[in-house]
């Protein structure tokens, strides 16, 4: 607390306190300060005051400073609560002379309609915007919206809508990827210019997707002629930059991811009685050598004639030999010797398996009885199908054998096992000359397991099959005929490496250093 003994400054203060700190604005119209205002010292009640003495001469005493309002800063100054309620009174007062209150009393005496019709009869409403009698008052005006709901009550049918989540038409920040499709739908379709589509989630999208994508912008579009059926009435095939199709290749696959193509340009084909049995036939064709080719037809009323020149027209090899004046005819498989009639036509002959002989030559039957095998038998070429086992796994391969060379073929990517290996295996040719062993690894529940060994660059590798036991009975028989026939340095080597080692005598104890050639040497 602090203690003031000069009352002239206190008058002052008390003053100015309550100049500011007065809401209602009283205190500044009594408290004022006049110009000409008498010194302290001639108010009696501060005649023994320990203040300073007042010249005439000397400054006026200090005041406080006139209040002035700032409107920059607050505006206006804030009202009172009793100035607020007092106009709100005066506000209610002013409403409450303006309503009038009725009381409501039930009226015994019925009322007539005329007299009802006078007291509330209907009024026209006359707008102000158009004259009454002009004719535009009387139509409303229609939006573009309302139109379309008007036309499509239902909303567009487009029955292909579940694809649209896949077009890139209307995505701006999403990467998409622009196809050129060719649209031969129709009863008689020709290529005509492409249509441009653009599709998004390419890693999720497969073939049937977007096939159902330009089924939706195709009917979008009110393209002509109307599709007919669902996705599953039409394929993707590849097609060149003019809009020829490529009938060698099949159509993709529906279940594919689209993402593994890389085709900027495909044709968008209507299927043919997709419910009933496809038109297209394979015809496998098997030629001298255990090569083979197969052909898709369109229909059963091809000749053979033309299966057999299409054959020919595929080998560069056949071609040679049939412009040196040769010819070939067609065998059923299962029937050699068996010439067929070239204008015969493949519903006729009932067979989709034929054998490619040329002419003057025959067909040895391929059912070898391996009990009477004789050694120009064993030289002929033979295939058999066998599982090869793998070190992680296995998968099924075509083993082909003749008195020139071994083939191994797998016949699928995807090898079952447990595990798998880092990539699938490839495919595998040896010169008869580097087959050095072929013998029975072990034989169980009517298996038989055949391991052929064959010299690679620095060592000798063994490959193990699984096969039939009339099978491997027929390998082993093979081989050893081929072995009887034509000898080689690499299967002398090999044996030489397999003798077992002789322990020296005591005057000499080197002993015969072991080879790392053989994997499987112990």
């Amino acid at each position: 607390m602090a203690t003031y003994d000069d009352r002239q400054w206190l008058l002052e203060h008390i003053q100015n306190s309550y100049v500011t700190s007065d809401d209602t604005g009283l205190c500044e119209l009594v408290v004022q300060v006049e110009p000409g205002a008498a010194p302290v010292v001639e108010f009696p009640v501060l005649a023994n005051t320990d203040s300073p003495p007042h010249h005439e001469h000397d400054d006026p005493p200090p005041h406080s400073v006139d209040i002035a309002s700032d409107m920059d800063f607050m505006g206006h100054r804030q009202r009172s609560y009793t100035a607020q309620m007092l106009d709100k009174m005066r506000k209610e007062k002013k409403n409450a002379s303006r309503v009038r209150r009725v009381m409501w009393k039930h009226s015994l005496a019925p009322v007539n309609e005329s007299d009802l019709n006078d007291m509330f009869s209907r009024k026209a409403v006359i707008s102000s915007r158009t004259p009454q009698d002009s004719p535009v008052s009387q139509q409303r005006p229609v939006s573009l919206l309302t139109r379309l709901v008007q036309q499509y009550p239902d909303g567009v049918n487009n029955p292909f809508i579940e694809y649209s989540k896949f077009d890139g038409t209307i995505h701006t920040s999403v990467q998409a990827r622009k196809i050129s499709i060719y649209l031969l739908v129709g009863d008689d379709p020709a290529p005509s210019y492409p249509m441009v589509v653009s599709i998004i989630n390419c890693h999720q999208a497969r073939v049937i997707d977007l096939i159902g994508l330009i089924c939706w912008l195709y009917t979008k579009e009110n393209r002509q002629p109307p599709l007919r059926g669902g996705v599953e009435h039409y394929a993707l095939h590849i097609a060149e930059e003019d809009g020829q199709v490529d009938w060698d290749f099949q159509a993709l696959r529906g279940r594919d991811m689209f993402e593994k193509f890389g085709f900027t340009v495909l044709a968008l084909v209507e299927k043919k009685n997709v419910r009933g049995p496809p038109l297209d036939v394979v015809v496998t064709l098997n030629v001298a050598g255990g090569t083979f080719s197969k052909l898709t037809v369109e229909n059963l009323d091809i000749t053979l004639k033309d299966i057999l020149n299409r054959t020919i027209a595929k080998r560069k090899d056949m071609v040679k030999i049939k412009d040196a004046g040769l010819n070939y005819h067609l065998e059923r498989q299962n029937e050699p010797g068996l010439a067929l009639d070239p204008e015969l036509t493949l519903s006729d002959v009932n067979c989709t398996e034929f054998a490619v002989v040329r002419d003057n030559s025959k067909r040895i039957n391929a059912l070898i009885d391996t009990n009477n095998m004789s050694t120009m038998e064993a030289t002929l070429y033979r295939s058999y199908k066998v599982i090869w086992l793998l070190k992680l796994g296995k998968c099924e391969a075509c083993l082909g054998i003749s008195g020139e060379k071994m083939e191994l073929h797998p016949l699928q990517q995807k090898v079952v096992g447990p595990f798998l290996p880092l990539r699938p295996p490839g495919p595998v040719i040896y010169n008869m000359e580097l087959v050095v062993d072929c013998r029975r690894k072990s034989e169980k529940k009517g298996k038989m397991e055949v391991q052929i060994s064959c010299q690679g660059e620095n060592r000798f590798k063994d490959y193990v099959f699984e096969c039939e036991v009339n099978m491997g009975q027929e390998i082993l028989d093979k081989c050893k005929h081929i072995f009887d026939l034509r000898s080689s340095s690499a299967r002398n080597e090999f044996w030489r490496e397999k003798k077992p080692f002789k322990r020296h005598n005591s005057l000499s104890m080197r002993r015969r250093p072991r080879t790392e050639n053989h994997v499987n040497e112990i």
